[in-house]
């Protein structure tokens, strides 16, 4: 189920009728499916890359210019990419964020499980410095969490025993 509309309480969880209106008409949930079919070894791979493909494709904008093109384009930067290099296809850019001039925030992510894809479920290493030329040279980095408001190294853990005395902290080993 996509979207239900309502006009009385159908006894199914919220308790009251479900009639959501948008400029006095009923909203309108349209959407796209996809159906993969593909053996259990290689679902991940193909259901991972077109995910991606899927949820972050380009969004084309138009706009007409108050000018003509050429001192438009004289004007703006019509492209640019702070990307030199391609990453991994197992690897994601998730965040690329200008804090300052000399400070970014970025995160990447690899996004297949562990055991996942007999290729693409293995570490990989990731070249930033060459990837990110554009922007100069990475003299430091630092790993944050995940919301990026705190060094990992400064980041405490809270702990906790639980009724049968079995500590909530758990030691996993790093390969």
């Amino acid at each position: 189920m996509v979207h239900r509309r309502l006009i009385y309480d159908d006894a199914r969880g919220v308790k009251e009728p479900l009639n959501e209106t948008a400029f006095g008409q009923g909203l309108v949930v349209r959407g796209r499916h996809i159906l993969l079919l593909e053996t259990p070894a290689t679902s991940a791979f193909y259901h991972r890359i077109a995910s991606q493909r899927f949820y972050m494709h380009p969004l084309a904008t138009f706009a007409l210019p108050q000018s003509s093109y050429m001192n438009y384009s004289a004007t703006y930067r019509q492209t640019w990419s702070a990307l030199n290099d391609t990453l991994p296809l197992n690897v994601h850019l998730l965040t690329f964020d200008q804090i300052n001039a000399t400070v970014y925030i970025i995160r990447v992510e690899h996004f297949f499980e562990l055991n996942e894809d007999q290729t693409y479920s293995q570490p990989v290493d990731v070249n930033l410095q060459s990837i990110f030329q554009s922007i100069g040279t990475i003299s430091n980095t630092v790993e944050l969490t995940l919301s990026a408001n705190l060094p990992l190294a400064d980041m405490k853990r809270l702990t906790w025993l639980t009724n049968d005395c079995q500590s909530s902290h758990i030691d996993m080993p790093r390969e």
